[in-house]
Parts: C-alpha cells; sequence; structure tokens
C-alpha cells in the first residue's frame, strides 16, 4: 500500500528511508561485491575505503531518524535496483579487465552522484523546515560522498585513458 505524503515531515521521511535503503544495499553488499570484481587496485582501494564510511553513514541515518523521533525505516529504491541490475547484466559481458572496471568506475560514480543528490535534497529540506539540527551529521556523509566523487572520478579518467590505449 502507497504511502501517503502529506507534509513536508512525511516527505523528509520518505527521502531518508529511501538513502537508507540504498545505503545499507551498498554497506551490506553492493560496494563489498563490486570491490571484489575489480582488477585495478586503486579502484580496489577507493572502493573499500568508501565501503568503510558507507556503514557509518548507515549508523547516521539511523540516528537522524531517532533525532527526528521515528522509527529509522528503509524505503526499497526500485532506480538504485536496476542501476546495479544493469550494471551486473553489462558487467557480466565484458571479458577484459580493464575495460570492466571502467563500467566498475561508472556504476559506482553513478550512485555517488545520486547520493550526493540525495542528501543534498535532505539537507536542503531539513533547512527550510527548521529541523536541520536534527540532519546536521549527514553534512559529514554529503562531504565523504563528494570526496568519493573525486576519487572515482580520477580512477574512471586513469582507467578509461589505459583502456583506449591499447
Amino acid at each position: 500500500m502507497p504511502v501517503t505524503v502529506s507534509n513536508p515531515r512525511d516527505l523528509l521521511v520518505q527521502l531518508l528511508g529511501r538513502l537508507l535503503y540504498v545505503e545499507r544495499r551498498l554497506a551490506d553488499e553492493v560496494l563489498r561485491e563490486l570491490a571484489r570484481a575489480v582488477h585495478d587496485e586503486g579502484l580496489k582501494h577507493d572502493l573499500e575505503q568508501h565501503l568503510a564510511e558507507t556503514r557509518e553513514h548507515v549508523t547516521r541515518l539511523d540516528a537522524t531518524f531517532r533525532r527526528l523521533q521515528v522509527a529509522p525505516t528503509s524505503n526499497r529504491s526500485a532506480p538504485f535496483e536496476a542501476a546495479v541490475s544493469q550494471h551486473d547484466e553489462l558487467a557480466a559481458s565484458i571479458p577484459e579487465p580493464m575495460l570492466a572496471d571502467v563500467l566498475h568506475a561508472t556504476g559506482a560514480l553513478h550512485t555517488e552522484h545520486n547520493e550526493i543528490a540525495a542528501y543534498g535534497a535532505i539537507l536542503t529540506l531539513a533547512d527550510a523546515m527548521g529541523v536541520g539540527d536534527a540532519v546536521a551529521q549527514l553534512r559529514e556523509s554529503l562531504a565523504e560522498e563528494q570526496a568519493a566523487r573525486a576519487a572515482l572520478e580520477d580512477a574512471l579518467a586513469r582507467l578509461a585513458g589505459s583502456a583506449c590505449a591499447r
């Protein structure tokens, strides 16, 4: 049964729930599997480092729910699941390791862009609602997502250059 969103607080809780779903999936499975699939040591390191940060993102989101006096609830993100499925399907068709790593970096970068947008929207909405203090710790998660994006952009440029030079 669809949830009724009738006020800004309801929307904030729904957005937090979607982001919690994504962060949990990344922390529990997706990033670990991606790091195992990667051949490039630099990209593998970046993914493993961000996995540790992502676990902390889950903790921060859980705490944010409690600050808002709402039970932490994750809401399935169909776009995220579609992106994971599309990535896995295409990755299975790429036998060349370096080219596969280009795809892996691209998929991770795509996810970072979506997470950055989600954190930005949540922080903006919370500030407009006057509950910015309740979500303030999410600014640290946003900064870590932005740093991960920059690292992935660098890795992608390096890997794409190498893959195309062959």
